[in-house]
């Protein structure tokens, strides 16, 4: 995924918020690229003395080496989104870049002329819609597994499960016909999965897992409709699963989409050992 932060000449309010959302991603670093430009700006020119001064005392960031980039056509074409400091960036953006236009927040004042202090609350300000953005669901995107997702999957089920899934067992269910398998991802990094097998008329889900530290994103839940909405499209008349009789939050997400308790599987899970309720959701009614 690429990012560009946009305002006017590149040297105080773009390359803060470069600086700052760069390190608040820093897991996710080696799956998506930020960068800064202005839309006015003269190449080349060092950031502000106010701005390196803030982010080097204020958040052990050091911006000495920014060097400001006028935006092209060809960095448009290349970033996912483009977020712009103000209101005034934002329609020159949105001109060219559509839907890929964000505008940070209700626009961000140009602290140019101000002193330090207007500075330091310009950088506050940008952390907070910063903090904002990332917590919102702009950079989730559910999509078809591939193979070089696998090995972050493999992590991501290894430290939710007790008999985890192997590498090599998802690139078997990957490769297998019968299959189907999506994986979530934030800033273009995986942080959860869901893979099923459809045998006519019947699927069954098989595992699904979403990273500890997104919890309550909401992952589990758009995974779960993905594969009723795939399940719907190939005219299954059911999906089943088993859950732990223990693991309630799970049993309330399937609950909410639609799945109904049809029994206990006993000793279904080892280590701990623990019974599993099945659970069913039809699709006939929806299917006529």
């Amino acid at each position: 995924m690429n990012i560009a932060f946009v305002c006017s000449g590149n040297t105080c309010r773009s390359p803060m918020a470069e600086a700052i959302f760069k390190d608040k991603i820093k897991d996710y670093r080696e799956y998506c690229s930020v960068a800064s430009f202005g839309i006015n700006a003269m190449t080349g020119d060092t950031a502000h003395e106010n701005a390196v001064s803030v982010l080097s005392q204020e958040y052990n960031i050091d911006i000495s080496q920014h060097r400001s980039r006028i935006i092209s056509n060809y960095t448009i074409d290349l970033c996912d989104y483009l977020i712009c400091m103000d209101k005034h960036n934002y329609r020159i953006i949105e001109l060219v870049a559509g839907e890929k236009a964000i505008l940070l927040g209700n626009g961000i004042d140009d602290p140019y002329g101000g002193d330090i202090e207007v500075y330091r609350e310009c950088a506050k300000q940008i952390e907070n819609e910063i903090d904002l953005l990332l917590s919102s669901d702009l950079f989730f995107n559910t999509c078809l597994m591939q193979l070089d997702d696998i090995p972050v999957v493999a992590e991501i089920e290894k430290n939710n499960f007790s008999e985890p899934w192997s590498v090599a067992s998802f690139t078997e269910e990957l490769e297998n016909e019968l299959s189907i398998c999506y994986v979530e991802k934030y800033l273009d990094k995986p942080v959860g999965y869901v893979c099923a097998q459809i045998i006519h008329p019947e699927a069954f889900l098989c595992t699904i897992a979403s990273d500890n530290s997104l919890r309550r994103r909401g992952i589990g839940e758009r995974l779960v409709n993905y594969l009723i909405d795939y399940c719907k499209f190939k005219r299954c008349e059911s999906l089943s699963l088993e859950v732990r009789v223990s693991n309630i939050p799970a049993q309330k997400l399937y609950e909410k989409a639609g799945f109904v308790n049809l029994g206990i599987r006993k000793n279904f899970y080892s280590k701990p050992a623990e019974d599993a309720y099945i659970m069913t959701k039809y699709f006939k009614e929806d299917n006529q």
